[in-house]
């Protein structure tokens, strides 16, 4: 008693599952934990083998690594020196490692920042997250990018909005 539990997702992204079955329908499929696995880069780059999905699609699906929404996929990316669009299964062992620590770095930052508040989202507390301000490609297409000064570009893959630096992401052939 006293007890109140309220979930609201304006986005409808999420749910609640009260079970006390480890392996429900919905949770035995689910990619590995990013901030929970060292030897995260080797994982990607053996699943990603034969893959011609592109990256920032392999890297948001949820059977192969959690947590890693549409924003985060394009900053880690980004850092990365990756270009969003290129096959999964044609990055090499160091691309995958290097992947693996930049999402890790982003995911990181991003949860110490409070999230990345992009309308009316805040915490538990009420507190707005701050991880917006420091977004370096998304939401930035037809500006300058911060690394190289080039036009940030923006694209659909996956009907998700993409953004990268042609210069500083380019694509390299498979």
């Amino acid at each position: 008693q006293g007890i109140c539990l309220r979930y609201h997702d304006p986005r409808r992204f999420g749910c609640v599952l009260w079970t006390t079955i480890l392996n429900h329908r919905l949770l035995v499929n689910l990619g590995i934990e990013p901030l929970e696995t060292e030897l995260m880069g080797e994982y990607l780059h053996h699943h990603a083998q034969g893959r011609r999905v592109a990256v920032k699609q392999y890297i948001m699906n949820a059977q192969i690594i959690v947590g890693v929404g549409n924003i985060y996929a394009n900053e880690a990316l980004f850092l990365a020196g990756i270009h969003p669009n290129q096959a999964a299964g044609s990055l090499h062992l160091e691309d995958y490692q290097r992947l693996a620590d930049i999402i890790k770095q982003v995911l990181s930052e991003a949860i110490e920042m409070g999230g990345t508040t992009l309308r009316d989202f805040t915490d538990s507390a009420g507190n707005p997250g701050y991880f917006k301000q420091s977004l370096r490609v998304y939401g930035r297409a037809g500006l300058a990018c911060v690394q190289c000064g080039k036009t940030v570009e923006q694209q659909k893959i996956g009907q998700r909005a993409t953004y990268y630096c042609p210069v500083c992401q380019s694509q390299r052939d498979s």
